[in-house]
């Protein structure tokens, strides 16, 4: 007897057994590319995707704080691979960024592109060097480049009326405050109520 499975009725409507027969393969199928996608986040990645609530904090210079707001979109850079705020820009298409001065929050903004290791002569890296003001004094220190190993445009940059000490935020990985003193950037934080 043939086991090959054959149509249950003359019109070529698959039997049941027919439509079971790959079943188990695809379910293999969807587990192992969810799992490949799961394992392309790191822990931090994965939370700053899945949070829509969450923000970077960053420091900047008072001259590139102050292009900030006096133009529509700037385009700042990091020496730094910022992996997780490109997660998070991936998965809500814009990332809110905190600015300090010292210990203190000073600015806000809104990421709304970012690239991480740009090649400066693509269209993509075109459209980033187009935000680069005349003032703008980053590719003059030591060994910058005019993109950067993260290149990314804020719009809807401000002031605070009422700034407010860093220790404010809380942090993304274990949702504590960040530390007194902390003088490493960036960090990345869960936002404010009303801050955005």
């Amino acid at each position: 007897m043939d086991d090959s499975i054959t149509p249950s009725d003359e019109s070529g409507t698959p039997s049941l057994d027919e439509m079971m027969q790959h079943l188990e393969e695809a379910k293999a199928r969807e587990r192992s590319s969810s799992s490949q996608s799961r394992s392309q986040w790191t822990g931090l990645q994965r939370k700053m995707r899945k949070h829509r609530n969450v923000a970077i904090l960053a420091k900047n210079y008072a001259e590139r704080l102050d292009e900030l707001v006096k133009y529509d979109a700037t385009t700042h850079r990091s020496g730094s691979s910022l992996k997780s705020a490109a997660a998070a820009v991936d998965a809500h298409g814009q990332l809110p960024i905190y600015y300090r001065t010292g210990d203190t929050v000073t600015h806000v903004g809104i990421i709304t592109k970012l690239l991480l290791d740009p090649d400066p002569d693509s269209r993509e890296a075109k459209e980033f060097q187009k935000y680069i003001s005349q003032e703008d004094t980053y590719s003059d220190y030591d060994g910058n480049d005019e993109l950067d190993t993260t290149t990314y445009i804020v719009e809807q940059g401000k002031e605070l009326d009422e700034p407010f000490p860093m220790t404010e935020l809380r942090k993304v990985g274990n949702n504590e405050p960040i530390d007194p003193g902390f003088w490493r950037s960036p960090a990345y934080v869960f936002q404010r109520e009303t801050d955005f």
